[in-house]
């Protein structure tokens, strides 16, 4: 019996995801922003659930003010266990931010995301892990395994086909080992304390170490891409794109249900 509680155990440590709280291990974050127009806000305020309300943020430190975002999180995942070195993965969150109906700001993952990549080598281990990312999709009753093309080298390549995105981009990128010190904005960093999943029905409390505050991004030049990016709410080229070089850890309590607080009279 404790044998197989430990193999079901390993099991769920592949999914990142099926336990109430587990590290989260990602490499070289993309962040790539959509400055919604009043047009795109009226749209996204009409996809959220009614007890959410759309909310504008700095998303960098060095922006002028807040605006209305959304934001295509990709990033590497890292596998905490050394024998998972060898997978690789990567994921996209849709992003945009919000404040519930008891005033928690957080960031709602919506548009059908979280995305999962497929194992591109069907080796035993990877197939478990598919599994394994697949299960989790079920359990949070949102989120993809799919194509999901990411690749930061000399130049940057994403891409993912999924109904309703159509994502491809691609550039070259030799200045992407340099960093211009930009960081996140404090407004970022009180938004990521909560992730709000399956169309707002339960969230994830988000801690984060000194690497997320500390984190230095380099902006990509955006004005002479030539890939237009298409997704629920608009088909453009994205206003900004900042990329960090390394590891941002997060420890995530997960799967925590939305409940609405009642108001107490003394």
């Amino acid at each position: 019996m404790f044998l197989l509680k430990k193999i079901i155990f390993k099991f769920m440590e592949l999914g990142l995801g099926l336990r109430t709280c587990f590290n989260l291990e990602t490499k070289n974050p993309i962040f790539i922003n959509f400055k919604l127009t009043p047009n795109e806000i009226e749209k996204v305020k009409k996809a959220l659930p009614s007890n959410f309300r759309l909310m504008p943020i700095r998303f960098m430190a060095d922006d002028e003010a807040p605006e209305y975002w959304i934001s295509y999180n990709f990033y590497e995942l890292r596998y905490p266990k050394p024998e998972l070195a060898a997978i690789k993965k990567s994921r996209l969150e849709i992003n945009t931010f919000v404040q519930d109906a008891n005033g928690r700001k957080g960031i709602f993952v919506f548009c059908d995301s979280p995305f999962v990549s497929k194992e591109t080598q069907r080796t035993p281990i990877g197939v478990v892990c598919d599994f394994a990312e697949w299960l989790v999709t079920k359990i949070y009753a949102c989120g993809q395994l799919l194509p999901l093309q990411f690749q930061l080298s000399d130049k940057l390549k994403l891409s993912l086909l999924a109904k309703g995105h159509r994502f491809e981009l691609e550039t070259e990128a030799p200045y992407l080992t340099e960093t211009n010190g930009i960081k996140f904005s404090s407004d970022y960093c009180l938004y990521n304390d909560i992730s709000f999943f399956n169309k707002g029905k339960t969230f994830d409390f988000v801690n984060v170490n000194s690497s997320f505050y500390n984190a230095e991004f380099v902006s990509v030049p955006t004005e002479k891409l030539e890939t237009i990016c298409e997704g629920p709410f608009f088909k453009r080229r994205p206003d900004s794109i900042h990329i960090h070089r390394g590891e941002i850890s997060y420890l995530v309590n997960s799967m925590n249900p939305w409940v609405r607080l009642e108001t107490t009279h003394v």
